[in-house]
């Protein structure tokens, strides 16, 4: 799994992105079993998670204060955010694909920490492997709605024409809204590679829309108050 190295920092945090090729459940063997479960729906809607197992319906977005409850994000070109209180008592979940992005799941979120008494300088926030600026075409549209929606550089929002720098985005957002520790994975799900037997490292809606299972061609990213 690739681990963020700020996550890391933060004492009795666990969390990993994984690839096509991990296994969660060797992973977090104790916490995978009884992990939170959310039905995503490219949507804004954050869930608090109270218990192990939890399912929260349709959500693209978890929190917790929990110890041993392990929140997890399926992607397969979209943006996993982890993140973390830096004190190690609360982190979260997001699924930030472009329609997420566009309708404000980050500030969302900032505003659930606000009505916690909370404030995002006091937390870590990691990018996980989505799909890059590099391989990522939107429709002209989609280009425009952000430009109209935020005030975020050109050149940033799509280094090249029609192609979204998703990754991008979701940090830009996270950096207005007041995160002063952001990490991108700068792994682009669509065109990464390891070894020549191996091929592709992540699963990719985009690049095998007409091979992969749905539901099932994902990769996962997970986080916990606690060891695994």
């Amino acid at each position: 799994m690739l681990l963020s190295p700020i996550l890391e920092s933060i004492a009795g945090i666990d969390h990993g992105f994984g690839n096509r090729d991990d296994d969660m459940t060797a992973s977090f063997p104790t916490l995978w079993p009884e992990r939170a479960v959310q039905h995503e729906r490219h949507g804004t809607r954050i869930a608090v998670i109270d218990a192990p197992g939890e399912d929260c319906g349709e959500a693209d977005g978890m929190f917790t204060e929990r110890p041993g409850v392990l929140l997890t994000i399926a992607t397969a070109d979209c943006a996993p955010v982890l993140l973390a209180r830096r004190d190690g008592a609360a982190v979260a979940a997001l699924h930030a694909g472009w329609r997420g992005a566009m309708d404000g799941i980050v500030d969302g979120f900032v505003a659930m920490l606000g009505e916690r008494g909370e404030s995002p300088a006091d937390w870590s926030a990691a990018i996980g492997p989505t799909a890059g600026a590099c391989c990522y075409e939107v429709s002209g549209e989609v280009i425009e709605r952000f430009r109209a929606r935020y005030d975020i550089a050109g050149d940033l929002l799509a280094p090249q024409p029609r192609r979204l720098n998703l990754a991008g985005v979701v940090r830009w957002q996270l950096e207005r809204a007041g995160f002063t520790e952001v990490w991108d994975s700068a792994s682009c799900t669509m065109c990464s590679v390891g070894q020549a037997a191996e091929g592709f490292v992540y699963h990719s809606y985009r690049r095998d829309s007409e091979t992969r299972a749905p539901g099932v061609d994902v990769q996962w990213s997970a986080i916990a108050i606690g060891g695994r």
